[in-house]
C-alpha cells in the first residue's frame, strides 16, 4: 500500500504521526501546558482587540457592525415568533367561527 501512496505520501504521513508525538510531548508537560495556555490567552486577546478596531472602523464609515446585525437577528427572531403566534390565534378563531357557524345551520 505504500508504494500506491508514493513518497510525497508517506511524507505527509510521516510528519502527521512526528507533529503528534512532539504535541503529545508538549502537552504531556506542564510546561508545554502553561505556554499552550499563554498562547491559547493570547490569540483570544488578539481577536477581541482585533474586533474592536474593526467595529470603530465600520463605525466611522458609516458601515453596520457585527452588533448592528446580530441586533437584526434578534429583532427577526422576535418577529418571526410572533407571527407564529398571530398565526396560531387567527387559524383558533377561525376554528371557533366555523364551529360556530356549524352551529348557527342546525
Amino acid at each position: 500500500m505504500s508504494e500506491r501512496k508514493g513518497i510525497a505520501g508517506m511524507f505527509v504521513e510521516q510528519g502527521v504521526r512526528l507533529a503528534g508525538k512532539a504535541a503529545k510531548a508538549v502537552l504531556d508537560d506542564p510546561r508545554g501546558q502553561e505556554v499552550v495556555a499563554a498562547a491559547v490567552g493570547a490569540a483570544q486577546r488578539g481577536k477581541k482587540r482585533i474586533e474592536a478596531v474593526q467595529e470603530r472602523v465600520l463605525r466611522a464609515v458609516g458601515l453596520p457592525a457585527k452588533a448592528d446585525y446580530q441586533e437584526v437577528v434578534r429583532q427577526m427572531a422576535r418577529l418571526k415568533r410572533k407571527i407564529r403566534d398571530l398565526s396560531r390565534q387567527v387559524e383558533t378563531d377561525e376554528d371557533s367561527s366555523v364551529d360556530g357557524d356549524d352551529r348557527d345551520a342546525s
